[in-house]
């Protein structure tokens, strides 16, 4: 793991530029100006010797810079570190090579003979990329900061699953290409590839390490999976748990079976420290997670704008034009106008409705005062003390398995098919949170917070090739139960789990209006069981926004 950042602008104040940079790449920090273009490069050196970026054609006319790992990459050569294989694989395939690539990461190229900038994320944009440009001016980082900092008034963060080539003079995008196609077809009969699958995606994760791995044990299905994994293929790993926070059973059964576990009693004062560690050493971050009504707010607000087009003409030339309009006039009077009239009003309350149902994850609230955030950072300074640097997240998994949901009943509002997956799934890929919304917001939050500790995150579930037999999966086989693959994997080895309930994690406090902290249980439902209609998904309006969704790309 590492922070990047590149500009064709001035440095004027490294340090403040890489405030938190550095925290993410504690081991080295690396300078160079290629041709006019600044690359800075802070290391965590995970595997092999450590090797400093960027990597530097012998003609200095091409230059990559990249974050995060890339497991495949003795595939392509006698590499001692994993980014040594991006220079030849450019030179092999020009701007291709990307989807060559089997990892977490996030890179840039910049070829200074071809006039070319490249940038590009990983399927499910799992390390941070942020893109900026002003006229001829550009910046790529791994955080908003640096670029705020060195002037961009208005940095993006690059979507998942994206390929972008730029014209080096001009900034003109040439073009987009997605980095992986996930065929939809789901014709396979038995979990059998994918529990294959998903026992390479730890191996992958796990091999040729420096540092320990650790995972954050609850009483829930995905870091029960990982740690039932890690056992099979007798990795050693520390399993830290918040007591008071899960199951206490389940929690106990599971605890047994580790070899290395650590029950954390969180008190309010570790709380307040850990809160307090991320508000100094972490960047901020707007965790907005809708409950998707805002894709019918736009409807709405389209056919809005629409009509008071089609309004707006006939009522100026009668004001401006013969110039006795008046509120008065028999226009006013007039029925189709009247009826328009009544059905503009009528969209205006329809969109102050949708407006105030419109549930953003606590409106307001920043990442470093997400409990969640906070309950993680305890977990983490306690893993680095021990020596603990790669951290096994069980991220992905309610995003892709369940959508929040089962049977079509949402655990939150803000999942759109509720766990139901359809006879014909491109209907309804991809669902709002197969890529963006919870999956770019609790990624974020977990590389943000990891980052400010040194500690690299890694994502078994998220491996293109676990998420791609999912897809493959018959749909019987998906809505089976819920999490199926999940539920079979630790059914079939025997492993402790709680069928059909959903945990949430809160480590042992939540805030309050006032500010301050008190304390709360995580909060269990059982699974496919609502009271609130409004909770029940409505597959034809899901399906009416999938298009919307293919057309999400930002650059």
């Amino acid at each position: 793991m590492c922070g990047i950042f590149a500009t064709n602008r001035k440095i004027v104040d490294l340090p403040t530029i890489i405030e938190f940079l550095k925290y993410r790449g504690p081991d080295a920090t690396n300078h160079v100006n290629v041709n006019g273009v600044e690359f800075v490069h802070t290391l965590l050196s995970m595997t092999g010797p450590p090797t400093l970026q960027p990597f530097i054609s012998e003609e200095e006319d091409v230059v990559a810079i990249f974050n995060g790992e890339i497991y495949n990459y003795r595939n392509f050569g006698d590499y001692q570190s994993d980014g040594e294989c991006l220079l030849p694989l450019y030179e092999q395939f020009g701007t291709d090579f990307v989807p060559k690539l089997d990892g977490e990461f996030a890179l840039t190229v910049v070829d200074f003979k071809k006039q070319i900038l490249l940038i590009s994320t990983d399927v499910f944009s799992i390390k941070p990329l942020w893109f900026a440009k002003e006229g001829t001016d550009w910046g790529i980082s791994s955080y908003e900061s640096s670029l705020t900092r060195s002037g961009f008034s208005s940095p993006t963060q690059v979507e998942a699953n994206s390929t972008y080539v730029f014209k080096l003079s001009t900034l003109e995008k040439i073009s987009r290409k997605d980095v992986y196609t996930f065929d939809l077809r789901q014709d396979k009969e038995n979990y059998d590839d994918w529990n294959s699958a998903f026992s390479r995606s730890i191996a992958k994760r796990t091999q040729n390490i420096k540092h320990g791995v650790f995972i954050g044990l609850s009483s829930g299905y995905d870091s029960g999976a990982i740690a039932c994994e890690l056992e099979k293929q007798e990795v050693e790993f520390t399993a830290y748990t918040i007591v008071g926070s899960e199951k206490e059973d389940t929690i106990q059964s599971r605890i047994s079976r580790t070899t290395d576990p650590r029950l954390m009693e969180l008190n309010i004062d570790q709380f307040k420290q850990a809160r307090d560690y991320l508000k100094s050493r972490c960047e901020e971050y707007f965790l907005s997670i809708d409950n998707g009504e805002s894709d019918w707010l736009d409807d709405v607000q389209k056919e809005h704008d629409d009509l008071s087009k089609k309004l707006e003409f006939p009522l100026k030339l009668l004001t401006e034009e013969l110039g006795w309009y008046t509120e008065k006039s028999w226009f006013v009077d007039c029925d189709e106008v009247k009826r328009l009239r009544n059905y503009r009003d009528t969209l205006v309350n329809r969109m102050k409705s949708l407006e105030q149902k419109i549930e953003y994850r606590k409106t307001g609230q920043m990442l470093t005062d997400d409990n969640g955030a906070i309950g993680m950072s305890h977990i983490c300074a306690k893993g680095k003390t021990e020596g603990q640097l790669i951290y096994l997240s069980g991220s992905g998994a309610d995003e892709i398995f369940s959508d929040y949901g089962y049977n079509g009943i949402k655990h939150f509002r803000h999942s759109t098919i509720g766990g139901k997956f359809p006879e014909d799934l491109e209907t309804v890929f991809p669902w709002k949170n197969f890529f963006d919304n919870t999956q770019r917001a609790y990624l974020m939050k977990e590389e943000y917070v990891s980052g400010s500790h040194g500690i690299e995150g890694r994502y078994p579930f998220l491996d293109k090739e676990v998420v791609q037999e999912f897809l493959w999966l018959k749909p019987e086989l998906k809505n089976k139960f819920y999490k199926s693959v999940l539920h079979n994997y630790m059914e079939t080895n025997d492993y402790p789990f709680d069928i059909s309930q959903k945990v949430g994690f809160d480590c042992g406090f939540s805030g309050n209006s006032d500010g301050d902290y008190t304390e709360k249980k995580s909060s269990h439902r059982t699974v496919g069981e609502t009271t609130d209609e409004t909770l029940i998904v409505k597959m034809d309006l899901e399906i009416s926004r999938t298009p919307r969704r293919r057309d999400r790309h930002l650059l």
